[in-house]
Parts: C-alpha cells; sequence; structure tokens
C-alpha cells in the first residue's frame, strides 16, 4: 500500500503563492519591455524635444516683449539712427546673448539708458530661453559660451602675460578700468565673474574686440580669468588698496588730508587769536 504524500504545510503554501506572484510579475515586465520598449524610448525622446521646443517658444515670446522694439523682428535690426535702432542679433552667438544679459545690461528700461554692469534683469530659465531662441536664429555661428571649468588650476604667470598684452592697455594694470576714448570706459573687472570675463574675451561687447580660439586658446583665457580673479581677491599689505595703482596714489590722499586738516588747524588758529585780541582790546 502506497504511503501518502504529505500535505503542504500553510508556511509553504504561501512561499509558493509570493513565488508565482513574483514569477508573474517579472513575465509581465519582459513582456511589456518586449512590446512597448520602443514605444517608451520614443514617448522619452518627444519629451525631450517637446521641453526643447518650449525653451525657444518661450524664448520667442521673451525677445518679442522685451527685444524686439530694439532689435527687430526675428532680431534683424532696426536700421534707425538714435538710441531705438538696435544692432542685428542674427550670427551673434550664445555667448554674447548670455553675457549681456547675465550683466544686467540687457534688456534696457529705457532706450536711452546707457548700458552698466547691473543685477540680471531676468531669471535664469528666462536667460537660458533667449539664448536659445536668438542662437536658433543662425545655428551654430558666432562665439559659444566658454567652458572655463578649470580655470581655477590655470596659470597665472601666463595669465600676467596675456593680460598685460591684450587687457591691461584699456581695462587697466588692475582691471580697474580706464577710460577709452570719449564715453567709453572699460569695466572695473572686480565685479565680474570668471564667466563673464570668459564670455567679454570670446564675444567682444561694445568697443571691446573679439578674441577667437585661434588668438586665444581655451588655456589662455582660463589663465586671464585666474590672474584677474587673483588680482581681485589679493591682499593689500601696503593699507587701503585704493584702486590697486600702487603708493602714489595712497600718498597723494595723505598729502591731501594732511595738508586740509593742516589748513584747517591754522584757521581755527587764527580765528582764536583774533578773539583774544580784541578781548584784550576791550579791556
Amino acid at each position: 500500500m502506497t504511503a501518502a504524500a504529505p500535505r503542504p504545510t500553510p508556511g509553504r503554501r504561501r512561499t509558493r503563492r509570493a513565488l508565482a506572484i513574483a514569477t508573474g510579475l517579472v513575465l509581465a515586465v519582459a513582456l511589456v519591455n518586449v512590446l512597448f520598449g520602443g514605444g517608451l524610448a520614443t514617448a522619452q525622446e518627444d519629451t525631450g524635444e517637446a521641453a526643447d521646443d518650449g525653451l525657444l517658444q518661450r524664448g520667442a515670446q521673451i525677445f518679442g516683449a522685451q527685444c524686439a522694439l530694439c532689435h527687430g523682428e526675428n532680431g534683424r535690426g532696426l536700421p534707425v539712427d538714435g538710441p531705438d535702432g538696435g544692432p542685428p542679433l542674427i550670427g551673434v552667438g550664445p555667448a554674447s546673448v548670455d553675457f549681456m544679459i547675465r550683466t544686467g545690461r540687457m534688456p534696457l528700461d529705457n532706450a536711452n539708458e546707457r548700458m552698466r554692469h547691473r543685477e540680471q534683469q531676468m531669471s535664469d530659465q528666462d536667460r537660458r530661453a533667449v539664448v536659445a531662441y536668438v542662437t536658433s536664429l543662425a545655428p551654430g555661428e558666432g562665439p559659444g559660451i566658454p567652458d572655463i571649468d578649470g580655470w581655477e588650476e590655470a596659470d597665472l604667470s601666463r595669465g600676467l602675460e596675456l593680460f598685460t598684452t591684450h587687457c591691461a592697455a584699456c581695462h587697466g594694470p588692475t582691471a580697474a578700468g580706464i577710460a577709452v576714448g570719449q564715453r567709453d570706459i572699460s569695466s572695473n573687472l572686480d565685479i565680474a565673474t570668471p564667466l563673464e570675463i570668459a564670455e567679454a574675451i570670446r564675444s567682444g561687447p561694445g568697443v571691446m574686440p573679439a578674441f577667437n580660439d585661434e588668438i586665444l586658446p581655451e588655456d589662455d583665457v582660463e589663465a586671464i580669468v585666474a590672474w584677474v580673479r587673483d588680482l581681485r581677491e589679493r591682499d593689500s599689505p601696503g593699507g587701503l588698496a585704493l584702486g590697486r595703482s600702487g603708493p602714489v596714489s595712497e600718498g597723494f590722499i595723505a598729502w591731501a588730508l594732511g595738508l586740509g586738516l593742516l589748513m584747517i588747524v591754522m584757521y581755527l588758529l587764527g580765528e582764536k587769536a583774533d578773539e583774544d585780541g580784541d578781548d584784550h582790546g576791550r579791556a
């Protein structure tokens, strides 16, 4: 007589049920990947393209509202004399547009207002949108936004040499900015960020010349940035920096203040002597 097989205990039944459910889930996931894998990948790509399209549309809206009045429809520029005539932006490149917006030079509240460094007037997202839109008007043209991630390890001596050769004539030996003719005054680089310095080198804002890769390779740009930043953060052991122009300015101010105080003291002593003489005369 054959012995009856042992009946599974409740614990074993629960284990088998869990294994069956897990196996079913694995097979279901595999089946979905086989049947719909291509469709899911396409949906993700479409989402990315839609985000890019949305960024461009946002940039076009902002450009039409804040830039087209001076720079014309689609960035073609306005051939109008006076402050209302803005230059064309087709082909200027991402670095130029990003620099102008990042440094607050654009957009202007008033067409008669002079461009100057100030707080950024747009959000970062809006800035990226406008840069993307203007770049799309002439893809591949103009300087791109430079990659200067290695500027902190750049050679300072090389930066000093390059700054003296290419920059000091306009920005001054201490990067404090000087007058370069008529109303043009070079920027004080103390307030410029590393990326802003690099973008200015590549795009050449205002009367500043643009330096392409052939003139200044990326390593040289990083060296200039490193030198300017080191110059900015360097201590002044002689006292107040006063634009880092050396002991001449400090000595001049010391003489001016000293002579001014001496003249005040002499004047007060003279007034005191006159008052004492009048008192003796009345006595």
